[in-house]
Order: C-alpha cells, then sequence, then structure tokens
C-alpha cells in the first residue's frame, strides 16, 4: 500500500498566503485508489461541494488503507511539498 501527500501551498507571505490544495493518494498492491483533494480557493468556494469535495471521500480513504494493512501490505509513504 502506498500513500503520497502532496502540499501545493503558497507561503509567499503576500496576498495567497496559505492557498492552495493538499492531496492524499491511497492506493493498495490490487491497484485499487482514492484521491482525496481538499483546495483552498475563494472564500465563498469553500464549501463541501467545491473546494471541500474531498472530504466526502476520506472514510474511503481509510477503509482502503485499513484493509490493506490487514491482507499485510507492506505500508509505503511520500510527502511531496510543491512550489507554488
Amino acid at each position: 500500500m502506498k500513500i503520497v501527500e502532496t502540499h501545493s501551498i503558497d507561503n509567499s507571505g503576500y496576498e495567497y498566503d496559505g492557498k492552495g490544495s493538499l492531496t492524499v493518494d491511497v492506493e493498495d498492491d490490487a491497484g485499487n485508489s482514492v484521491s482525496v483533494d481538499i483546495s483552498a480557493g475563494e472564500p465563498e468556494d469553500a464549501v463541501f461541494f467545491r473546494d471541500l469535495n474531498g472530504a466526502y471521500k476520506i472514510s474511503r480513504a481509510i477503509k482502503l488503507a485499513y484493509e490493506a494493512g490487514k491482507r499485510g501490505e507492506a505500508f509505503e509513504y511520500e510527502l511531496i511539498k510543491e512550489a507554488v
């Protein structure tokens, strides 16, 4: 099982500081996968049906990781911090 966490967040200290996205991709050894994406756009877009819609997939990602662990799959984790 592999989990890749990607941070693409602006930390420039200017107007867009803290905006960006966080993505967590979970894939088991059988090729089943779930991608959870949370984005920070304009404040009026920060609702569960736009920028926060990835929150609906969190339980699927947890279940996929749990089942892979029960099967004894090796755990691999990667953190990617992208410059914005």
